[in-house]
């Protein structure tokens, strides 16, 4: 399991922010589908972005992506690129900024 991953998307001019599930959200109907973790990600602009704890963030998009075993920082990462944004995962696009 891993906390948190901060990434800027050079060409979306977007952040995308990944967090390691808790299992909370895992609902019965996954878990007898085989699934065991979760990823949930969130989509930022720049500006939105609140460094201070003064100001809403302002989410552009965001979902949850599941997985049948324990996913790593890196798979967490380029399944959830791919869901916010339709396309596959461009190494050479992202920029990690952050991860605990």
């Amino acid at each position: 399991m891993f906390g948190a991953i901060l990434a800027w998307l050079k060409s979306k001019k977007t952040f995308l922010k990944v967090q390691s599930g808790t299992g909370d959200n895992l609902l019965e109907e996954d878990i007898r589908e085989g699934y065991v973790d979760y990823c949930l990600w969130s989509t930022f602009r720049p500006e939105s972005i609140d460094t201070d704890g003064e100001l809403d963030m302002i989410c552009l998009d965001s979902g949850m992506v599941l997985f049948r075993e324990n996913c790593t920082p890196g798979e967490a990462l380029e399944s959830s690129y791919r869901q916010a944004f339709g396309t596959d995962f461009d190494k050479d696009d992202i920029a990690v900024l952050m991860e605990e």
